[in-house]
């Protein structure tokens, strides 16, 4: 199920990124998530940033047919790794994923941050899988949805990092 989520901050991608790979803006994330922090790693390497983080996230908002499934909270690894794009900005190529009865689902895309006039924008394409025959597409729709919801409030906190009321 696809993913296609666009914004725009009010800074350039060197600094959007800076933040976006900062272990204090990814603590404040996962709070604004209501998650639980099992870990963050922001490590420079040879070519580019790369982050890790563990959570422990609360399940509130999936669809109903999910939730005695999943339970009350799941844990999920989100890793992304980053490099100069040649063009001013950045990419990022992100896999977020969880384990869910020995079924993964995931979120496998990447970000783009390119530089327009009075900051940066954001592109955000990716792929919402499940590993599950019967309820994968539902499944899916359900992941990518969600997906969308994080997204946007990443961009809140971002915005809020960056100075910007918006």
């Amino acid at each position: 199920m696809p993913i296609d989520h666009t914004a725009t901050f009010p800074a350039g991608p060197d600094d959007v990124l800076a933040v976006l790979t900062d272990e204090a803006f990814l603590r404040d994330y996962a709070r604004t998530l209501g998650a639980r922090l099992e870990s963050v790693d922001s490590t420079p390497a040879d070519g580019g940033p790369r982050t890790a983080v563990r959570l422990v996230v609360p399940t509130l908002g999936i669809p109903a047919v999910f939730t005695r499934f999943v339970g009350r909270e799941v844990d999920v690894s989100d890793r992304r790794s980053w490099a100069a794009d040649g063009d001013g900005g950045h990419r990022g190529v992100l896999l977020v994923e969880t384990r869910i009865f020995g079924r993964t689902a995931a979120v496998r895309g990447e970000r783009r941050l390119r530089p327009v006039a009075g900051g940066t924008r954001s592109t955000v394409t990716g792929e919402a899988e499940v590993d599950a025959p019967v309820v994968g597409r539902q499944a899916e729709a359900a992941v990518r949805e969600l997906a969308v919801v994080v997204l946007r409030r990443e961009d809140d906190v971002l915005r809020r990092w960056l100075g910007s009321p918006d």
